[in-house]
């Protein structure tokens, strides 16, 4: 019995000071080599579905915008985009394409970059450019 009381006593120091029974013969943690293991070959990811365009594609904006003229004679007339409603060419910044009236109306497909800067499409009376039919600001 003393024996079994001796053996407890030594037990309950060893574990209070941090060693454990048989600890003397085993090396530290930090020296144990992991066990080999093999690397299970992981499965190859699925090929995931491609988006839908119609769902994932953010909508641009449109590259240009109709301009729209009504009450004009018909016939073919040239245009200018303009940095002020003015049709002097020392305000010229661009051609435009021909605008064709019809039925006293007609419209034009202009550059969404030249909206809502101030600037003005000039539609010319004459092919020389002498005179100015009609303007309109953008």
């Amino acid at each position: 019995m003393r024996w079994c009381r001796l053996a407890c006593v030594l037990s309950v120091c060893l574990v209070a000071c941090g060693a454990q029974p048989g600890s003397a013969s085993r090396p530290p943690l930090a020296e144990i080599s992991p066990s080999p293991t093999t690397a299970s070959p992981s499965p190859s990811p699925s090929p995931s579905p491609s988006p839908s365009p119609a769902t994932d594609a953010p909508v641009a904006p449109p590259t240009t915008k109709p301009v729209t003229f009504t009450g004009l004679p018909d016939g073919s007339y040239i245009t200018h985009l303009h940095s002020t409603c003015s049709g002097a060419q020392t305000f010229h910044i661009t051609v435009l394409q021909t605008l064709v009236v019809r039925a006293r109306g007609g419209t034009i497909e202009v550059s969404s970059g030249y909206f809502g800067r101030g600037l003005c499409v000039i539609v010319y009376a004459s092919p020389t450019l002498a005179s100015v039919l009609t303007t309109r600001r953008i």
